[in-house]
């Protein structure tokens, strides 16, 4: 889990974050900071208020600096940091509010030999493991919020998905249960992403009835159907929320682009209501007016595009492609379909 800062994504969010207290004109301390790295390296628990805040100087350094020798040895310093065994295995092995033993290795089942003494460890089940809440510590993260009251990725999880009659935990999925698959399989790994979604088409020619212009052309009229099927909705990714395209073209035989149009899927957060401001030290759910512009678990939705074509078309070649946008310089082709329709 060497990411777990640097990923992109992550570090520029981290990044906002840390300038949200700086526009304030305050100090930057170590609580101003908990929220971020409490789930993104855990063990900073033990840290200094002088190295906690060293971290926030590489993070804008990492970002920001304009020199790239200074920002690429700023981005080196940080992925020392990372979320390491005993995030899962001992910091957050118990919930909120509980505190772990010292030199424990916490594990969801029973074994019948301490697997890590040679370590230094001992070994100890905790059953808290095994449920959904133990992810939630850091996918939903507020330990005094409910997941009713702030929208995050667990509160989809328990809304769309588990309200459905569905009991699948999230390690069910994420790490192939008994597997026990510590990649934590996610949207880098293509076939786990192309398995949550499911793309279907219709596509037919038809006339479409300028009234404008009293002429009648050639057209299609294409359907979309785009399911859900995973736990939660899609995308999502709480405070630093990918996005989701529905991206169909039509061209000629020849190349040309004939028609154009994108919808996308979206979560998060619109502006400040009311002048408050985000204090990272603190959880104000009422600060921001929340959005939710996903593709929802478990359900199906249905897109129509009515295409124009030239009058003398006779063939046009539809694309129609679902991409994941992990960030801005990154976009994942998830699913696709393509056809070339014959104009009657």
């Amino acid at each position: 889990m060497g990411n777990s800062v640097i990923d992109p994504r992550v570090l520029r969010g981290f990044r906002t974050f840390i300038k949200l207290e700086l526009d304030q004109e305050k100090t930057l301390r170590r609580k101003d900071l908990t929220i971020c790295l409490n789930c993104h390296v855990p063990h900073i628990k033990d840290a200094s208020e002088e190295l906690v805040v060293h971290i926030a100087d590489l993070v804008i350094a990492a970002v920001e600096e304009k020199d790239s020798t200074r920002r690429e040895a700023a981005e080196k310093e940080l992925s020392k940091l990372n979320l390491n065994c005993l995030g899962c295995h001992n910091l957050k092995a118990l919930g909120f509010n509980k505190e772990p033993e010292p030199g424990v290795i916490y594990v969801p089942d029973k074994i019948n030999d301490d697997a890590h003494t040679e370590a230094g460890y001992r070994t100890i089940t905790s059953d808290f493991m095994k449920t959904s809440d133990f992810c939630a510590q850091c996918h939903h993260c507020p330990p005094s919020v409910p997941w009713e009251s702030c929208p995050t990725l667990y509160t989809t999880y328990i809304e769309d998905f588990i309200k459905k009659g569905r009991n699948e935990t999230c390690q069910a999925c994420h790490m192939e249960g008994k597997k026990r698959n510590h990649q934590f399989l996610g949207p880098d790994n293509l076939a786990f992403l192309q398995s949550a979604v499911t793309l279907n088409v219709n596509v037919r020619p038809t006339r479409y009835v300028d009234t404008y212009e009293g002429t009648m052309i050639p057209a299609l009229f294409l359907k979309v159907f785009l399911t859900n099927n995973a736990g939660h909705t899609i995308p999502h990714g709480c405070a630093f929320t990918p996005k989701a395209v529905l991206d169909v073209t039509a061209k000629s035989p020849d190349g040309e682009l004939l028609f154009s149009n994108k919808k996308v899927y979206h979560v998060g957060d619109l502006y400040f209501k009311g002048g408050k401001q985000v204090a990272m030290a603190e959880w104000d759910i009422t600060a921001t007016e929340h959005f939710d512009l996903g593709l929802k678990s478990l359900e199906t939705d249905t897109s129509t595009f009515i295409i124009p074509l030239k009058a003398d078309s006779k063939k046009a070649d539809i694309s129609v492609q679902f991409l994941y946008l992990y960030s801005r310089d990154k976009t994942i082709p998830v699913t696709s379909f393509s056809e070339t329709v014959e104009i009657e």
